[in-house]
């Protein structure tokens, strides 16, 4: 068996893989497409904590680590310039400031399921889980609301793989041209007229330097930080949102649990994160020779961490395999974890606690048309990118 992050067969359904990687190939190496891959729990966990052996700054995404990295990426960078960045930006996701959203996503999320309401149905994703995200972090960036469907559309033709290509087709690597000139004018204009967003707030922010100076983010680290925010703040609840309805229909017993009784809505996020969550892997090279499971890995080789695969691992989570919206859920990573743990992760939260509030209350009882639906196809990001409900 072979795990191949860019095939659209195992885009389907991963879990049989993953299962196959924890049980028999702990330490799995995949010599055609030249790296490894951990799959269990503890080993992800234990990885991810290491930056000083498995080191981000080569990249996270396997096919663009043999790429030139800039280094203005936060997620290509380890401590301790990435944390004097991360807690730069971290200002703008504190607890208070993302309380103070909740008003106004429910809002959001009110218009966004109109369309919907009136017609009976129709695709959710384009209506409403791929709608909403990208309003609510557009409207922290400083996104015009004419801008956003173009941006969005930019951010997943960047990420589309085609079926066994690891390399950006010619359609991503243009998208992610059009993204970076957006960005790129977007900062000059908040440089030469200041506004109330974060695009601004990044241009005067202030950070303290290796020799205790302090400086500023230089264009091209604005930039960097606002198409990643743009981008993860798009993908990850978009496909959080739509992968939870799909299997609250495949599971309605679990549905009706949420319908009448909706504050278990937030442990049920905690569970689709669990269970079937948007990021399937994140890349790391390794710094130096290691050795684990009897397999040796060598200094310089890619690592695939896959934590897409660590919410269904039997030897962390009874019976991983049931999806079920009470479980107790101690420790998951869903999100991520240590240094690199997503930075927006409590706004995504509140987002999909709202959203799927709002969608059921609406929408307690619903079909799907299981034969139309459409699954995104990247390397490391994993959801539908159409479904149609009635």
């Amino acid at each position: 068996m072979e795990y191949d992050p860019y095939s659209y067969e195992i885009d389907r359904d991963p879990y049989p893989v993953y299962r196959w990687l924890r049980d028999s190939e702990p330490v799995y190496y995949n010599e055609r497409l030249d790296f490894y891959a951990l799959s269990r729990f503890e080993d992800v966990e234990r990885a991810s904590m290491d930056y000083h052996t498995f080191t981000s700054a080569r990249g996270t995404v396997l096919e663009l680590m043999d790429a030139t990295m800039t280094g203005a990426i936060i997620i290509f960078m380890d401590p301790p310039r990435q944390t004097r960045l991360r807690n730069l930006v971290s200002k703008a996701f504190t607890p208070g400031r993302v309380a103070e959203l909740e008003d106004r996503i429910r809002r959001m999320a009110v218009e966004h399921l109109a369309p919907l309401v009136e017609a009976g149905g129709g695709d959710v994703v384009r209506e409403f889980t791929a709608r909403l995200p990208m309003d609510v972090i557009s409207t922290l960036l400083g996104i015009p609301a004419e801008d956003r469907d173009e941006v969005r559309g930019w951010s997943n033709a960047s990420l589309h793989r085609e079926p066994g290509r690891p390399e950006p087709p010619a359609t991503a690597i243009e998208a992610n041209a059009k993204m970076w000139a957006y960005f790129e004018g977007a900062v000059a204009e908040r440089r030469a007229r200041p506004r109330d967003d974060m695009m601004t707030a990044l241009t005067s922010a202030e950070l303290r330097a290796d020799d205790g100076s302090l400086v500023r983010l230089n264009d091209e680290e604005i930039v960097s930080f606002a198409m990643l925010l743009a981008a993860a703040g798009n993908e990850t609840v978009t496909k959080l949102l739509a992968s939870g309805i799909y299997w609250l229909w495949k599971h309605p017993e679990q549905r009706r649990v949420l319908t009448e009784d909706p504050s278990i809505i937030p442990n049920a996020v905690e569970e689709m994160l669990r269970f079937d969550p948007p990021s399937h892997y994140q890349g790391r090279v390794l710094t130096r020779e290691l050795s684990l499971h009897g397999v040796t890995m060598p200094a310089g080789a890619k690592v695939a961490l896959i934590t897409g695969s660590t919410g269904r691992d039997e030897r962390m989570f009874d019976d991983p395999d049931r999806f079920d919206v009470r479980r107790t859920i101690d420790h998951h990573l869903g999100f991520g974890h240590g240094w690199h743990i997503c930075l927006g992760a409590s706004l995504a939260r509140l987002e999909s606690r709202i959203a799927l509030g709002e969608f059921l209350t609406r929408f307690p009882d619903y079909d799907v048309d299981e034969d139309a639906i459409e699954v995104v196809h990247s390397s490391n990001v994993r959801g539908l990118a159409s479904l149609t409900i009635g």
